[in-house]
């Protein structure tokens, strides 16, 4: 894991003057807005300069402080850093912190409810990459005036920085709005970086992950009471054991140690 102290935050006159707030934790940045707020903003600011938004959850904030000389730098140059975490808000409260939930799977769902609902001539152009193209079906059947355009992606672009680069390449030449990247983490988060290194002029990135599969039912979300308790990784992990049992039993629980060094080193 590589130390903290070796990566300087950015300057404040770096910060874009027209970012919405933002809190400090865990040497990210998290954003102060409601997904009201959030769903507004998107849909005000996707015609303007390329920007990307991340949704930062426990097992981001564990894989961020796994490399970050290499992976800080792209979480805290998204234009909003939203709380996908209740695990995570919990921790704040202890460092003072009310940072509002926004996960991503919520944010997608009343982000394409909303464009759904546009005035035909207005409608924004939506790029979705990662899904299958059998997802475009069961995404029409349930948002009959959503427009959008499916990319399929191959796994394992973590590791993969050609393809990932093949993959920014091909959503610069498409024309889009508003872009939802569904590539897991880190590689969505760097795929959406490396669009803006390319020389995207407009729209808006969101790294959303798995978003479009609870969307439409390829995958299943823990009931409501199991996410408000903060259960819902564990059912996400009785589905899935052998995908996801060394996310959320070795790797994710790392960010209790990473909250206790960084709260130790504020007070010394």
């Amino acid at each position: 894991m590589t130390t903290l102290r070796h990566i300087a935050p950015p300057a404040a006159a770096e910060v874009e003057p027209a970012q919405p707030s933002h809190a400090e934790f865990l040497a990210l940045r998290f954003c102060l807005l409601s997904q009201e707020e959030t769903v507004s903003l998107l849909l005000a600011r996707s015609g303007g300069p390329y920007r990307y938004v991340i949704t930062p959850n426990a097992h981001h904030v564990v894989t961020v402080h796994d490399a970050l000389e290499r992976l800080l730098p792209v979480y805290r140059g998204a234009w909003l850093s939203l709380c996908d975490s209740r695990i995570l808000r919990a921790m704040a409260r202890f460092d003072g912190l009310t940072l509002p939930l926004v996960t991503g799977s919520d944010l997608t769902a009343a982000l394409i409810a909303a464009l759904n609902s546009e005035d035909p001539q207005r409608r924004r152009r939506v790029l979705i990459v990662g899904p299958p193209p059998d997802t475009a079906a069961a995404l029409r059947s349930a948002y009959r005036d959503f427009a959008f355009e499916i990319m399929p992606a191959p796994g394992g672009l973590a590791h993969d920085a050609e393809r990932r680069r093949a993959i920014a390449r091909a959503c610069l030449e498409r024309p889009w709005d508003i872009l939802f990247l569904c590539v897991g983490c880190p590689a969505q988060e760097l795929i959406a970086q490396q669009i803006g290194d390319l020389g995207r002029a407009n729209g808006i990135a969101l790294c959303v992950g798995a978003s479009i599969d609870f969307l439409t039912g390829t995958r299943t979300r823990a009931p409501p009471w199991m996410q408000k308790l903060g259960l819902e990784w564990s059912y996400r992990l009785a589905r899935e054991p052998r995908r996801l049992w060394r996310r959320y039993l070795v790797e994710s629980p790392k960010v209790f140690r990473i909250f206790i060094s960084l709260r130790s080193a504020r007070r010394r």
